[in-house]
């Protein structure tokens, strides 16, 4: 009885989170439509590819040219949104331009969706305490993750990215590490949600991740030479770093990055250290998740979950919707913790309160649109971090001393 109450809970829950989502979509659909969303730069990407301009794929004057055609009506916009992604994804956006804009939108918007759906069916038979869950349910559970909404209101490509997270964890679930790598090197138009996590799997020592990975990040390395050219190429890690120094005339915000960098930019705004500290504090996170992760041979879903939660800690430039990554660690958690039967130590509460937290979209949607101070979800990330890391600790010792 006490779980079909819980169940319940947990339903209206998700359903008042997925209302609240429906109503902020309603109140902004035609600033979507006219193409104020993130989506404006692979569409505008596509296009000029499509066109054979892809030397010009990283030319602010070309890019601001191909959204005036397509988004007029945006006013606030004097420049182009830079598009600063790897060259290959613009040409997995190409087929999208043969359509309108606002078509195009809805087309990605069914394509994120399929692959939320898709979850279910793929991770349920490594989560034993969840298949008892319809797909309907953990889609519901996806929509009222915030995260994953503001992906869907802006068109960004962090599902995909979930989506091939979630397909490395099943092949690394059956030791087949060679096509793990290969589905974690096509994540790379993200690399800073890419790097961190291959490295934590390296000092695991699973070496043989490379052998997919390698070939996979190959082809996509050509494929970006045939489109922009190998000055295209040499261009593209210099306007990457530009963008960071100039923060794209507003684009980037520091105070909208749910991560270290964000953490540290609103504690010590202007002090010139803090890139130095964020890096170093970093590779802090990354050494105490790949050392949590080394210990013993068994708790996998734990230390799969802590290497996501830190990567998403440390990616320089991590954003709100990035955080869309974490639903996959949260899955694997809420099996962990339904396995228990209940909340047991300190470790346990940090990580479900961690969670309840991210899945509150009211204080998500005040820190983002009307304070500018989404950063403050990095010490939630952090909390999860610390509960995941004591939950291993606990069930390390449970299984010495069951030896």
């Amino acid at each position: 009885m006490q779980a079909t109450k819980l169940k319940f809970a947990v339903f209206l829950y998700l359903a008042g989170m997925v209302t609240i989502h429906a109503a902020v979509f309603w109140s902004v659909r035609e600033s979507v439509w006219k193409g104020y969303s993130d989506f404006t730069i692979y569409y505008c990407a596509g296009t000029l590819v499509r066109r054979g301009f892809g030397h010009e794929l990283y030319d602010n004057i070309a890019q601001f040219k191909v959204q005036r055609e397509f988004s007029p009506d945006v006013s606030i916009r004097l420049d182009a949104l830079p598009y600063n992604h790897p060259p290959f994804e613009a040409a997995f956006f190409a087929p999208f331009t043969y359509v309108s804009y606002p078509s195009a939108f809805a087309l990605w918007a069914l394509a994120n969706l399929a692959m939320l759906i898709s979850l279910p069916f793929l991770l349920r038979p490594n989560l034993p305490q969840l298949r008892n869950y319809s797909w309907p349910s953990w889609v519901l559970a996806s929509l009222g993750f915030f995260p994953i909404f503001f992906t869907l209101l802006q068109g960004q490509d962090a599902i995909l990215l979930l989506f091939l997270y979630a397909l490395t964890f099943v092949c690394l679930k059956k030791k087949r590490d060679l096509f793990a790598g290969s589905w974690l090197a096509l994540g790379l138009f993200k690399p800073h949600l890419i790097l961190p996590f291959l490295l934590i799997l390296l000092l695991q020592g699973r070496k043989k991740v490379l052998y997919g990975f390698f070939p996979v990040a190959a082809v996509l390395a050509l494929v970006s030479i045939i489109i922009v050219g190998r000055e295209g190429m040499l261009q593209y890690p210099r306007y990457v770093l530009h963008l960071e120094e100039t923060m794209a005339g507003g684009s980037i915000a520091p105070s909208d990055m749910p991560n270290l960098r964000g953490m540290l930019y609103l504690l010590q705004r202007g002090d010139s250290y803090v890139t130095v500290v964020t890096l170093a504090l970093s590779v802090g996170v990354l050494l105490f998740a790949a050392w949590r992760c080394r210990a013993g041979t068994s708790l996998f879903d734990l230390k799969f979950s802590l290497g996501a939660v830190a990567t998403a800690l440390v990616s320089y430039h991590g954003l709100g919707f990035d955080l869309s990554i974490l639903m996959l660690p949260i899955l694997l958690l809420a099996n962990e913790l339904l396995g228990k039967g209940k909340v047991r130590g300190r470790p346990d509460a940090l990580t479900a309160a961690a969670i309840a937290v991210l899945f509150f979209s009211p204080l998500q949607l005040v820190l983002l649109m009307r304070s500018n101070r989404l950063a403050l979800m990095g010490w939630v990330v952090l909390l999860l971090m610390c509960g995941i890391a004591g939950q291993m600790s606990f069930r390390s010792h449970q299984l010495g001393a069951a030896s």
